[in-house]
């Protein structure tokens, strides 16, 4: 890993991420998705509804939160450890670094939301849509979910508690995103604003049979676009940061 941009990316995962132990790192990215997929299968199950549609937000949830947190904890941590005025003093383009910083991340969410996918098929004997659709579906909640990832960074840098804004965000993708829950158990006023928040597209291509709802090109659009929306409010944010700091 000699090339700079990657060889900081894995430097900051390594040094600001402390639970990065073997135990750490299966409880907080493998245990708990794994256990949530399982509870609300269970509780689909039991009131009529799809375990295969659960199965496959839950997935696509892991790799989304996996992102937004890391982001988020990848400048919010930089204030708990006393280390934030060094950081953004030195000589580097903040945004340009917080997205260096969420390379690491984007591996990590894949990576999770994949084997959340695998052993929550296993345990139910059934993979509800096929891997190399899956794999590419995480993909595209890769771009969606690092744009707001990136948001939740530039919040970090105002907001002085470390977990409030990674926390608030993962609670409205479980309630907007539509992976959870359809998003039409949504009350009706709420139901158009699912479309603003990441994998709720994706979520909708993968929720039925392929060809009905929104097609796959109107879903992959819809993703990437709901990215950029979340990525131009972090960069606005960050540059905010910046202009208050430079006023003193």
């Amino acid at each position: 890993m000699s090339h700079p941009v990657l060889q900081g990316a894995a430097l900051s995962y390594r040094a600001l991420f402390t639970w990065l132990n073997p135990l750490g790192y299966l409880s907080s990215r493998l245990i708990r998705p794994i256990g949530l997929a399982v509870t609300f299968a269970a509780v689909s199950s039991h009131y009529g509804g799809s375990v295969a549609r659960t199965l496959v937000g839950a997935s696509l949830l892991a790799c989304a939160h996996a992102v937004i947190y890391g982001l988020a904890l990848a400048v919010a941590n930089e204030r708990s450890f006393g280390t934030l005025d060094l950081w953004l003093a030195s000589p580097q383009n903040t945004l340009a670094a917080i997205c260096q910083r969420g390379l690491p991340h984007l591996v990590d969410g894949f990576l999770g939301g994949l084997i959340t996918y695998l052993v929550c098929g296993l345990l139910y004997g059934v993979l509800p849509v096929p891997l190399h659709t899956f794999a590419g579906a995480l993909i595209l909640v890769l771009v969606s979910a690092f744009g707001m990832g990136v948001l939740t960074a530039g919040i970090a840098l105002l907001v002085k508690d470390v977990f409030t804004t990674p926390n608030l965000a993962h609670l409205l993708l479980m309630v907007f995103s539509g992976t959870l829950m359809s998003t039409e158990a949504l009350p009706s006023p709420l139901r158009p604003v699912s479309e603003a928040f990441p994998i709720s597209h994706v979520a909708a291509y993968l929720s039925g049979p392929v060809g009905r709802g929104p097609g796959l090109l109107e879903s992959a659009v819809g993703e990437v676009a709901v990215g950029l929306v979340w990525f131009a409010g972090g960069a606005l944010l960050v540059q905010i940061f910046l202009r208050r700091g430079s006023r003193g």
